[in-house]
C-alpha cells in the first residue's frame, strides 16, 4: 500500500476528531455565553437571535477564518458558497419531507431579495465589475470587507426587530425564570469551548489541505462539498428537532445563515486578511441567486408561503444535480 494511502488512515480520524471538537466547542461556548446572558437578565429573544443563532455557525466560522488566514482562499470561499447552496437544496427540502415548510411574507420577499442583493454585491466586489474582463488576480480588500460587515450588521438589526415584532412564539418567553450555571462554571465552559474551536479548526483545515495535496483534490471542491455538507448537517439536525409549530422560521433561519456566510464570515475573513478571489466561483454565485429566486417563486405558488412535499422533492433533485456537477467538474 502506498504511503499516501496509509497516511489517509490517519487523516480521516483526525478529521472526525476535528469536526467533533468544532461542534462540542461551539456547544460549550454557546452554553456558557447563554448562561452569562441570562444571569445579566437579557431577554430570551435576544439570546435566541444572537448567541444561539451564532453558535450553530461557529464551527464553520472558525474553519473559514483559519483557512483564509493561512492563505487557503479557495477552501474558505468554497465553504461559504457551498454552505449557502447546501442549506437551500439539502437542509430545506429534507426537513420538508417530514412536514410542510412555511414562511412569512417578509422572509418570502425582503429576506430572499436581500440575500440575492448580497450575492450580487459579492459578485461585483470580487470581480470589480459586472462584466469581468480577461482573467486577472482579484482580491476582496479590507475596505470591501468593512462594507460587507456593515451590511451584515444592518441586516441583523432589521432581522432582530422584525422577529421581535412578528415572531413572538419563536422565543417561548416563559413565566419561570430560565436556569443558568454558576458564573465561574460559565466562564470555564466558554474558555474550554473556545480552545476546542481552535483545535478542531486547525485539525480540519490541516488534514483537508493534506488530502488535497495527496490526491489532487482542489480546495474549492473540498470546501464546497465536504465542509459545506458538514456545516449544513448541523443545521439539519437542529431543524429536525424543531417543533412543527415553529416551522415557520426555518426558511428565515436559513436566509439568515446564508447572509451570515456571505456578509459576516467573508467580511471578517477579508478584514483580517484580503481574500484572493477565484473567478471559478462566479458560477456558484449565480447558482445561489437562481436557487434563491426559485424558492421565492415556489413560496408564492399554489398554497402561498408554503413548500409542500412535492416542491421539496423538486428542490432535492437540484441537490443531486449540484453534487453530480461538483464531482464531474473535479474529476474531469
Amino acid at each position: 500500500m502506498e504511503i499516501k494511502h496509509l497516511s489517509l488512515i490517519l487523516n480521516i480520524p483526525l478529521l472526525l476528531i476535528g469536526f467533533f471538537l468544532l461542534n462540542r466547542g461551539s456547544g460549550m461556548l454557546v452554553d456558557g455565553s447563554s448562561s452569562v446572558a441570562r444571569r445579566l437578565k437579557l431577554p430570551e429573544s435576544m439570546i435566541s437571535f444572537t448567541v444561539v443563532a451564532l453558535g450553530t455557525s461557529l464551527p464553520k466560522l472558525f474553519t473559514v477564518l483559519l483557512a483564509a488566514y493561512n492563505g487557503f482562499f479557495d477552501l474558505a470561499l468554497g465553504t461559504i458558497l457551498g454552505s449557502c447552496i447546501f442549506n437551500f437544496l439539502g437542509v430545506l427540502p429534507i426537513t420538508g419531507f417530514t412536514r410542510p415548510i412555511r414562511a412569512t411574507k417578509n422572509t418570502a420577499t425582503i429576506g430572499i431579495l436581500s440575500l440575492v442583493a448580497a450575492a450580487l454585491m459579492l459578485y461585483f466586489m470580487a470581480n470589480k465589475t459586472f462584466f469581468p474582463p480577461a482573467p486577472t488576480q482579484l482580491f476582496i480588500s479590507k475596505y470591501e470587507a468593512a462594507i460587507l460587515i456593515l451590511m451584515f450588521i444592518l441586516f441583523m438589526t432589521y432581522g432582530y426587530f422584525n422577529v421581535k415584532k412578528h415572531h413572538v412564539i419563536w422565543f417561548s418567553e416563559g413565566e419561570e425564570p430560565p436556569a443558568y450555571y454558576m458564573l465561574w462554571f460559565s466562564i470555564i465552559l466558554m474558555i474550554v469551548g473556545f480552545i476546542g474551536l481552535i483545535a478542531g479548526g486547525v485539525l480540519v483545515v490541516d488534514n483537508l489541505i493534506d488530502i488535497s495535496r495527496k490526491y489532487d483534490f482542489s480546495q474549492k471542491f473540498l470546501g464546497q462539498f465536504l465542509l459545506s455538507f458538514g456545516g449544513s448537517a448541523v443545521m439539519l439536525y437542529w431543524f429536525m428537532m424543531t417543533k412543527a409549530k415553529e416551522s415557520k422560521f426555518e426558511i428565515s433561519n436559513l436566509v439568515g445563515q446564508n447572509m451570515l456566510n456571505i456578509l459576516g464570515m467573508l467580511g471578517i475573513s477579508a478584514f483580517i486578511q484580503p481574500v484572493q478571489y477565484n473567478r471559478a466561483f462566479n458560477i456558484d454565485i449565480f447558482i445561489l441567486i437562481g436557487i434563491s429566486l426559485l424558492i421565492m417563486g415556489m413560496l408564492w405558488m399554489g398554497k402561498k408561503l408554503t413548500l409542500n412535499l412535492y416542491k421539496c422533492r423538486f428542490l432535492f433533485l437540484f441537490l443531486i444535480v449540484y453534487v453530480i456537477y461538483l464531482f464531474g467538474k473535479e474529476l474531469y
